[in-house]
């Protein structure tokens, strides 16, 4: 009987230690995201479109997406707002007017710069495999 209760506390203890240190790497990943942040691609959501943007990802949750995308030599200016989150290592982000989030997983590269690499899409892109890299702004 001790042992099995000496089993139970010592199973629930690094259940919850566990717990704690992936809440602790979220909140660290977070922080990391926090700020303004630009990238671009070519090609990946739509084919002979090529899109360049600043993300400002606010600490309160929150973020502003503004973007160009280029096509046959016309440009088009836009702005998104949504929210973003991370949950278990990965990004997640909702734009108004949207119920469901784009789920990314995250890569911190050496040069200060975020690979992002998408798991999950609400909509459908040429590729499926959709992947970009932003550069802090800060």
């Amino acid at each position: 009987m001790k042992t099995k209760l000496s089993l139970l506390i010592l199973t629930c203890i690094l259940l919850f230690s566990f717990m704690s240190f992936k809440a602790s790497d979220d909140k660290k990943l977070k922080n990391i995201l926090i700020g303004t942040w630009s990238g671009s691609e070519e090609g990946q959501q739509i084919k002979g479109v090529t899109k360049y943007w600043v993300q400002e990802r606010k600490k309160n949750g929150t973020l502003i997406l503004m973007y160009t995308a280029i096509t046959e030599c016309k440009a088009i200016n836009l702005v998104e707002r949504g929210k973003w989150w991370i949950k278990d290592g990965l990004f997640y982000e909702v734009m108004d007017g949207s119920d469901k989030p784009d789920i990314y997983e995250v890569k911190i590269l050496e040069d200060g710069k975020i690979h992002f690499k998408a798991k999950v899409l609400t909509i459908e892109f040429e590729n499926e495999a959709y992947e970009f890299t932003e550069t802090r702004e800060e």
